[in-house]
Order: C-alpha cells, then structure tokens, then sequence
C-alpha cells in the first residue's frame, strides 16, 4: 500500500480541487499559502541535496560568490576533487552556518572576504561547514607565494641538505613551481584566513608555502633526515646572521618574512610570534611510534603531524587577535577543529597517498581511511571512505555542539567569539581548498572547459 503523502501540482490543481469539493474562495487562499510554502521548502531541499547528487553534474561556477557584482573578484576554480564520489545513501548532509548570535558581533573583519556558496554551484564540497570565504587580496597571496618558490628552487643553499632519494627542497620547489603552480597549494592561504588584510595574507602565503614543501618532503624521507632538514630550516627563522653579505636572496627573502610577523604583532595582536613558534615546532612527528589501537590515538597523533597549532596560530594572526588559544574554555573545540583539519587532508590525499605507497614513492600509509579500514576490518576502500566520512561528518556536529555550550555559558567575549569564527571558517575553507586544488585529484579532477 503506497503510504506517501500527495501534495498539490499547481494552481490549476487547487482550483479544480475547489471548484470539485465547493469550497469557499477563504479557504482556497489558504491551500494557495500553503502551496507556495511547500513549494518555497522543496526549492530549499533541492539546493541542500546530499553531494552525492551532484556526481557528473557540470558546476555552475558563476554562482560560487554570493554577490553577484563580486563573482569577477574571485579567484578561477579549474580543479573539483570529489574524495568521496560514492557516498552511500545513509550519509546525508545538511549546511550548518557559524552560530548567528555570535556572527553579529564579530562582522567588522568580513570586508576583506568574500562569501563563496560551492553547493549552490554544484561543486562536490564534501563539508556541512556554511562557511567558505575567499580573501579579497588572493593575488597579492598567490604573488607571495611564487616569489618564494621561485626562491627557493634557484638558490643554493636549499640544496644543501640531500636526503631519501636524491629530494632536496630546491627541487621540490621546481617540481611545484611548473605551469598550473597557482592551482597546487598556493591560494589554500586565500581560503583559510579570509578574513587577513593585504599584508597578512601574504606573510601568511608565504609561511604555507614552507609548511606544504615540508610536508611533502616528510613524505618522501626518513625522519631523521627530515628532522636534521627542519632543525636547520628552523635556525634561520630564529637566528638571522648579522653579515647581511653571507645571506643569499632568499634567505633575505625568509628574514622579511618573519619579521612581517614580527612587526604585525606591533600594529594588531600577538599572533605573529606564535606563527613562528609553531612552525619551528610542526613535524617533529612525521612517523607514528606503533600501530594506532584506536581512533582517538590517530587523531592524537595527526594533531601534531598535520600541523594543527600552526594553523591556529595563523588563524589567530590573520585577525590580529590577542586571545589565549590555550584558554581551557576553548579547548574541546579547538581540539576538534584540529581533529576536522587532518580528517580533511586525509580525505582528500588518500587516492594520492595510497598510489605513492603502492609504487614505492612513499614508505608507509597514514591516513584516516586505512586505518579505519584496519580497525573495523572492513571489506573494501568503499565502505572504508564511507565510514571515515561519516566520522568527519560527525566531528563537524560535535563542533557545533560545543560551540552551542560555548554560547549558552555565556562567558566568552567578542574578541573570544571573533576567533571561534575564524576557526570555523578555516576549516570550511579547508576542506574548499582541498576540493579545488590539483595537489589532490590531479587532472583527473580538471574542470572542461575551465569555469
């Protein structure tokens, strides 16, 4: 027995069904309200259906921006990585907006942003995260980050550390800094801290672009090598030489750099120095000591080998903020936005990560799926994406949960609730980043033509 409701098809239906049933023109406007209400809610849905309808489906990108008049102003999406083409009907998703009391009060740093909507545009935008935002200054980003990769594959001294394989940091420059460079990893700063002025945008680029290197050189190397690598690396951000004559350009190039963040710290906030600390403290844990036993001894582990705390410090810089990320008020939410940053990454990479592993490239696999896969025996890398998926899903609620605690406690101030946003919008942007970056789908995941 067919037990779906039926629901009015028209205007002509209605007034059959009056004219039929003789029922009064005062009683007929309201079954006209409320068709058009039903009909206002089923254009909702359809715009909110699980991404998984959007498989094969061309994206509309001249919907990507909210404005209308700012849709020139964003940066060209030429790449659409779906890390999960095949989500199975259980997994639902539905969008979930910073909460609005809090967003109130902290609009005065959105004017350097620029609201994006990528389900709208029918992009596989795997997140419920509403809350994607490109910063209005991307060039002056992605001009950052050309200068210093084209730095580093010229100069000298970044060959001078030679490990696994023959890998230098000089030729991972020239590997990233061929035609397409900008579509890598370049804008991911553009993405995750919308919400930075000029200046900031581009001392952020340029720290990510020593923070992505590093992390594929760590693939691609022992640790130890790695870590003789970053201790040196590391002493020049903290130890420039006084004979300006000894230095090469680009470490001149790596001294302004940090004294950017330095002198940021004098005009807004204190994040500045953070940034450098944090960056000097990323990927001293490129290897796990054992086998993972459970998930929460993974997501332990990724919170250090992804570089969480340098995101938050970025995110922190980039709005000239003063809070205390350490505030215990604070720290299950952060906690799951590092959680959110490496699941993210994870899903993103694994296609590529599970390739290098297989042709030798890389010596071992550590990534979310995989282990999902070994701890819950499951029988294949579908169902295994399906569940770690799911899991992100789930990791995204507990924030929003916890920043509907936050918001009944009631005892954060502005300057507290303007970070959680920023936080919030980074790992949105994240996981916008790693969908249209090439660094993760390759040109199996090129848009034809470009949009």
């Amino acid at each position: 027995m067919d037990h779906k409701p039926r629901v009015f098809c028209g205007f002509r239906t209605l007034r059959a069904t009056q004219l039929s049933m003789g029922l009064p023109d005062a009683l007929f406007n309201i079954m006209d309200v409320f068709y058009r209400h039903f009909q206002e809610a089923k254009n909702i849905i359809q715009r909110r259906l699980p991404p998984s309808s959007y498989v094969g489906q061309q994206p509309d990108l001249s919907r990507l921006a909210v404005s209308l008049d700012e849709k020139h102003e964003i940066s060209p999406v030429e790449y659409a990585h779906d890390p999960v083409p095949n989500t199975p009907a259980y997994v639902a998703v539905s969008d979930f907006p910073f909460p609005k009391s809090a967003f109130e009060a902290n609009n005065r740093h959105q004017s350097f942003a620029i609201r994006l909507q990528p389900r709208l545009s029918c992009l596989p935008y795997r997140c419920s995260l509403d809350a994607t935002y490109e910063n209005r200054f991307w060039k002056s980003g992605l001009e950052s980050s050309c200068i210093l990769l084209q730095l580093l594959a010229a100069d000298r001294s970044a060959t001078d550390i030679v490990v696994g394989n023959d890998i230098t940091m000089a030729k991972l420059a020239q590997k990233e800094s061929r035609h397409g460079m900008e579509h890598r990893f370049c804008k991911a700063a553009t993405y995750m801290y919308p919400f930075s002025d000029e200046e900031r945008m581009r001392l952020l680029s340029s720290s990510m672009v020593m923070m992505f290197l590093f992390d594929d050189k760590g693939e691609e190397t022992s640790e130890i090598s790695l870590k003789t690598f970053v201790d040196d690396f590391v002493q020049r951000l903290g130890n420039a030489s006084s004979e300006t004559s000894l230095r090469s350009v680009l470490q001149k190039h790596i001294d302004s750099v940090m004294q950017g963040f330095r002198k940021g710290d004098s005009t807004a906030g204190n994040g500045g120095r953070e940034v450098i600390e944090a960056m000097g403290q990323s990927f001293q844990r490129m290897r796990p000591e054992k086998d993972f036993q459970t998930l929460g001894q993974y997501l332990e582990f990724r919170r250090d080998n992804v570089g969480a705390d340098y995101v938050l410090a970025a995110v922190k810089f980039s709005i000239g903020s003063n809070i205390v990320i350490a505030d215990p008020r604070l720290s299950r939410y952060l906690t799951l936005v590092k959680d959110h940053l490496a699941i993210i990454n994870d899903m993103a990479s694994f296609d590529k990560e599970k390739r290098g592993f297989e042709q030798g490239s890389s010596s071992d696999l550590i990534n979310i799926v995989d282990v999902v896969q070994r701890l819950f025996s499951l029988p294949d890398i579908r169902s295994s994406k399906a569940l770690a998926y799911a899991y992100q899903l789930q990791t995204e609620a507990w924030m929003r949960e916890e920043l509907q605690v936050l918001e009944d406690r009631g005892d954060l101030d502005a300057e507290q609730w303007r970070y959680l946003e920023a936080t919030y919008v980074c790992a949105a942007g994240n996981a916008f980043f790693s969908m249209t970056s090439s660094r993760y789908g390759g040109e199996a995941a090129k848009l034809h033509p470009p949009c």
